[in-house]
């Protein structure tokens, strides 16, 4: 204690002596503490808590911390991917988790009417909407049901702003049969206004079932693979965790 004494009064003496070094190393400390508090804060606000969804604050996205082995998709931070397999196991083994969606976004060629444009499309987890509590503003979202066989259900959910956009908010097109990347999918609902998917940066246009994959995403197939790392994952804790 005496020799940290000594240090502290040393250092103020130091201090006294150039005052304007010591206003920078001040004002660099405020302002990096500062600046951290802010990032963390908006993160957290930007990522989670705003989100239009049912309990944002209860939502956590999953880390995979250390080295990753097998297939691991690099196109963006490999932190944040998972297997379908592993999706599974925290969506049906995990005692502190409350609910478990998974989804990949990807770039896709939409056509109808003979018209074609690029939009951004996630491939998401049956359970995906009603784990979130994201409503739809017409039809039905994506369920449990559309996700267990791989490529059976040709289905896609349209994002509201891209229903607005791209066919004036017109309710005639539920039922409608719309291209994918080539693969005729039927029109089955409209999110509800203002939600724009998990991820801050996108705004995903259609939303497909994880089980389109195969059609989504040509060659050898990552669904069943166990070291196929390429879904994100967020849960929701349960009540106390």
């Amino acid at each position: 204690m005496p020799t940290l004494l000594k240090d502290f009064l040393y250092a103020l003496r130091g201090f006294r002596k150039n005052p304007g070094f010591t206003a920078i190393a001040v004002l660099s400390l405020a302002l990096g503490i500062g600046a951290n508090t802010a990032i963390f804060s908006l993160t957290d606000r930007v990522l989670l808590r705003v989100l239009p969804v049912r309990k944002p604050a209860s939502l956590v996205l999953l880390t995979a911390n250390g080295p990753r082995r097998g297939n691991v998709d690099t196109s963006y931070d490999d932190t944040y991917t998972f297997s379908y397999p592993m999706y599974r196991d925290f969506r049906d083994r995990a005692p502190a988790l409350d609910g478990v969606v998974a989804w990949f976004p990807l770039d896709a060629a939409f056509a109808v009417r003979g018209q074609t444009e690029r939009v951004q499309a996630n491939l998401v987890s049956g359970n995906y909407f009603e784990m979130l509590g994201v409503k739809t503003a017409i039809g039905r979202p994506i369920t449990p049901d559309d996700d267990r066989v791989p490529g059976a259900s040709r289905v896609v959910v349209l994002s509201h702003g891209f229903w607005v956009q791209r066919f004036g908010a017109d309710p005639g097109v539920l039922n409608q049969t719309v291209s994918i990347d080539g693969h005729p999918m039927t029109v089955i609902g409209v999110t509800q206004r203002g939600f724009q998917g998990l991820a801050v940066g996108e705004t995903p246009a259609v939303f497909v079932p994880v089980t389109m994959e195969q059609q989504m995403l040509p060659g050898a197939s990552r669904l069943e693979t166990r070291r196929a790392m390429w879904l994100n994952v967020m849960a929701r804790l349960r009540p106390g965790v």
